[in-house]
């Protein structure tokens, strides 16, 4: 690829899609990311349409032209819009924001890449959508198909995201169209309400992959329950942690049509959502024990919180929660059951106590409150607030949050870990002894994605600001990485510069994912290196 290559495709790719649609990566903000990174972006385009994207995908072919979609860019934490490899043009597809076939009998609706978590909810509440959206922390501005395709998961009831995708249509490298087989059979509403199809499932190859160009995706949605209310418990005793664990097991087996997901904090982890960072109390970066400690009694912080949601009638909702108690009484201090309703009290209640206790109660009751709207299936900003702990600078009131653009500096790292005691202890442990040796505080969350596995994300927060802040953050991640390989603790997705994590010349993956790739993009222009890299001797 030359420069005289990438002039002469994006003068063929104004032609197609107008000046407005062929920017540079500074007009549209895509360049900056949270976790440091900046390539080399020599353009972004933002089609408007299916057939503009094959157009597209024709052209970077002819001039071979690396080109990497992205849906909205707002993969915070992962690398924003940045793609693993210089040099690749922007395939901005925000502009495919369409929302279409909603069965509300069924509760299955197509969306394109552009659709986000709010824009989805704004359809559904327009049209009496009684279902909830899939919503994750990131907040209202990302976008529904990516996520899934990342394979991304929440808290509402189908918490896997891609295990409720049934359906897709994708764009392959060189322009033709991707559709399931029962859809080109004439079936395409039927295929829209089974996941798996007919033949070979080669949908899994769109998700943390790069074969194609997803356009379309069908989903299924979690209709809205008739009670959602969400449980509080906690634990004082750092040592009761290995009974905590597989009580939360316990709980997920016993009640698992109505609680589908729970997440353990650590009391650094809830510090950080209750009280701003104590830079004049930290060394190096790293806040130490004594004052973690202070902060904690400060703020009634325990040593673990817990977090969960009922999704039940009002028959069953009574039930569950006596179940609760029976399950988690014996290892908890403490367990508080929140819905709408109380929320409403508690801000009443706040309106007539004095100034500071006053603060206090709306503080705790507007926090709750963002958490049951997304437990309700409605995304917001208030877990974005993480971003911020540690640097960039808050938007003005009525501008949505961007941690990419508001210089925040946040690296996910999100391994998996088996529901067992003595196994998240290894895990804490590990985190708790690598995180301080690079400057980062060792904040840690789990939340099952099943009832035998936990997802762990731990913030890599620092000051982007600082060059060699931003370089001890990646360096911890590839600490953490290669701890974490050693000890059976390994991520669920990788960040743009850990792309090469696959690339192992002992195994026979990136040999097969090679050859497959090699064979309908044999010129690899799509999302170069994006979990599938081109081996020597691969091309067919």
């Amino acid at each position: 690829m030359t420069s005289s290559s990438i002039e002469s495709a994006i003068t063929e790719w104004a032609a197609i899609l107008g000046k407005s649609g062929v920017t540079s990566a500074s007009a549209e903000n895509l360049g900056a990311s949270t976790i440091g990174t900046r390539r080399s972006i020599p353009a972004v385009l933002r089609p408007e349409t299916q057939e503009q994207v094959a157009d597209i995908l024709q052209i970077a072919q002819r001039w071979k032209v690396s080109v990497y979609p992205v849906s909205t860019g707002n993969n915070w934490g992962y690398g924003s819009a940045n793609p693993v490899e210089d040099d690749c043009v922007i395939l901005d597809l925000s502009r495919l924001d369409r929302i279409s076939d909603f069965d509300p009998e069924m509760g299955v609706v197509t969306v394109e890449p552009g659709v986000t978590q709010g824009a989805l909810r704004e359809f559904l509440d327009r049209n009496d959508g009684d279902y909830l959206v899939p919503v994750t922390g990131a907040g209202p501005t990302c976008s529904i198909l990516g996520n899934a395709l990342e394979r991304g998961y929440g808290i509402t009831p189908i918490t896997d995201h891609f295990a409720a995708v049934t359906k897709i249509e994708a764009v392959l490298p060189d322009g033709t169209l991707y559709r399931t087989p029962l859809s080109e059979l004439g079936g395409a509403e039927i295929d829209g309400l089974f996941k798996w199809g007919l033949g070979p499932y080669l949908d899994g190859l769109f998700s943390q992959g790069n074969f194609g160009v997803v356009v379309k995706m069908t989903i299924a949605l979690a209709p809205a329950p008739e009670t959602v209310t969400a449980f509080f418990f906690s634990t004082k005793d750092d040592a009761k942690l290995e009974l905590l664990v597989p009580t939360v097991r316990a709980v997920l087996r016993a009640l698992g049509g109505s609680v589908v997901a729970i997440n353990l904090l650590n009391s650094q982890r809830m510090l950080s959502m209750m009280a701003p960072f104590p830079e004049d109390k930290a060394i190096d970066g790293v806040l130490p024990a004594d004052e973690i400690e202070a902060l904690a009694d400060r703020y009634g912080v325990p040593a673990w919180s817990g977090v969960g949601a009922i999704y039940a009638s009002r028959e069953m909702v009574g039930a569950a929660r006596r179940t609760l108690r029976r399950i988690l009484g014996p290892v908890t201090d403490r367990l508080v059951f929140i819905n709408r309703r109380r929320v409403k009290a508690a801000r009443t209640i706040a309106r007539v106590l004095p100034g500071r206790l006053a603060t206090r109660v709306k503080g705790m009751a507007d926090t709750l409150s963002g958490a049951l709207e997304i437990m309700h299936g409605t995304p917001n900003e208030v877990a974005l607030a993480l971003a911020y702990w540690r640097s960039g600078t808050l938007p003005e009131p009525g501008r949505p949050k961007n941690p990419a653009r508001d210089g925040c500096g946040l690296i996910w790292f999100a391994p998996l870990v088996p529901i067992r005691g003595n196994d998240v202890r290894r895990y804490t442990e590990m985190i708790e002894r690598i995180c301080p040796q690079y400057g980062v505080n060792p904040l840690i969350t789990l939340t099952t994605v099943n009832d035998r596995c936990f997802d762990s994300t731990v913030p890599l927060l620092f000051d982007r600001r600082d060059p060699d802040a931003t370089a001890r953050a990646r360096n911890c991640y590839r600490a953490l990485l290669n701890a974490g390989q050693k000890e059976g603790f390994l991520p669920y997705r990788l960040n743009v510069d850990a792309m090469d994590t696959l690339n192992n010349d002992r195994s026979a993956f990136p040999g097969l994912a090679s050859q497959l790739k090699a064979a309908v993009d044999p010129n690899f222009i799509l999302a170069p290196g994006r979990y599938v890299h081109r081996i020597k001797g691969s091309e067919v």
